[in-house]
């Protein structure tokens, strides 16, 4: 005791956190029907391995050889829900042991050892009306179990069951984590407001900022607590955008890399005896077009040495290609870009033709 004293024959008052309670008997019995639904979908075979039940969310360990599909836990979560709505009256009962191992569906717990009497938990149908023909094949639709846990009255209270997590966590066991009532209702609305989320990155004009903001959009994605099956639909919907940033991000690529070399080779052409140049070409700070062009230009200009430069409003990029001849008679590119990079900044690297930032 925390304080206070305890005595033998005193009277006491016992109370529970109803608001603490409600969500406890939610996840309880939606562990139930979550067992009914996994046998009706996945087969007589689902046995299951381990439970937890807690006040924000329950979690359910299955004998299952592989993942489940998104087609699967569709059904096994429209099962559940159509549980759920019907309302179901939750029935429990003592029953002896012996007896209650008779009824037709019951579901038990493989290894576990069982008092006798036994509860009998049944979603849907009086215990007496089990007992009164153990065998009947009516029974093997119905949720009953062996539980002393508490449940709630009926069905409908548990409100939603939503699957925001399988996995598996040992070789043919899965696991599945879902939330019922009013965290149900929670995941679903975060959802819908990332969902909203992903439209508005959809609609941006393509750009840096765009990039920058869909980066940040994928942790949070990955992040997300919501259900299973409406995170793989935005996870498609996100890998569409991803896609179209990447086209864009590869035409504008290939068109900045163009104006690099038509810049280059427009020098030439009005400078056709120069064996050197040094050009400001007019894109944006873009260190790959500058990287790609001078790519090129090492390829097909390999007796031209050449200097580019780009710049914006935030830095500078530029790099070199320095012509086999003059690196002969001693031209050294990295101490070419060294002092350039000296009085602009920025770090250098490659080999031959290099790329600063």
């Amino acid at each position: 005791m925390n304080y206070g004293t305890l005595s033998v024959g005193d009277e006491v008052t016992c109370e529970f956190d109803e608001l603490r309670r409600q969500p406890i008997r939610n996840n309880h019995t939606g562990t139930h029907i979550l067992n009914y639904a996994l046998r009706e979908v996945l087969g007589d075979e689902i046995d299951q391995k381990g439970s937890l039940v807690a006040q924000e969310k329950l979690r359910f360990d299955f004998s299952h050889k592989a993942a489940v599909s998104d087609a699967d836990l569709r059904k096994i979560e429209d099962e559940s829900t159509n549980y759920i709505r019907q309302n179901s009256e939750v029935y429990t009962k003592d029953v002896p042991l012996a007896t209650a191992r008779e009824i037709r569906g019951v579901r038990a717990v493989f290894g576990e050892t069982y008092p006798d009497p036994v509860r009998v938990v049944s979603v849907g149908v009086p215990v007496e009306d089990l007992l009164a023909d153990v065998k009947k094949e009516e029974w093997s639709k119905v949720s009953i179990e062996f539980c002393g846990g508490t449940h709630v009255e009926k069905t409908g209270e548990i409100k939603e069951l939503v699957i925001i997590e399988e996995s598996g966590i040992a070789k043919g066991i899965r696991r599945i984590i879902a939330v019922t009532g009013q965290a149900a209702y929670d995941v679903q609305r975060e959802a819908e407001a990332f969902s909203g989320q992903l439209t508005q990155l959809e609609r941006m004009s393509n750009g840096s900022e765009k990039e920058a903001l869909a980066k940040r959009v994928q942790v949070q994605l990955n992040e997300l607590s919501i259900s299973t099956l409406v995170k793989s639909k935005l996870k498609e919907h996100f890998a569409k955008i991803t896609k179209s940033i990447l086209d864009h991000q590869k035409a504008a690529l290939k068109a900045e890399n163009k104006k690099v070399l038509d810049a280059v080779n427009e020098y030439f052409a009005k400078h056709k005896d120069s064996k050197t140049a040094v050009i400001k070409v007019p894109i944006s700070a873009n260190s790959k077009a500058i990287s790609e062009a001078i790519k090129t230009i090492s390829s097909k200009n390999r007796n031209k040495s050449v200097y580019l430069l780009a710049a914006d409003t935030e830095k500078v990029v530029h790099g070199c290609h320095v012509a086999e001849e003059a690196a002969h008679k001693g031209a050294s590119a990295s101490e070419w870009t060294m002092t350039v990079t000296a009085a602009v900044g920025g770090k250098a690297g490659g080999k031959g033709a290099l790329v600063f930032h």
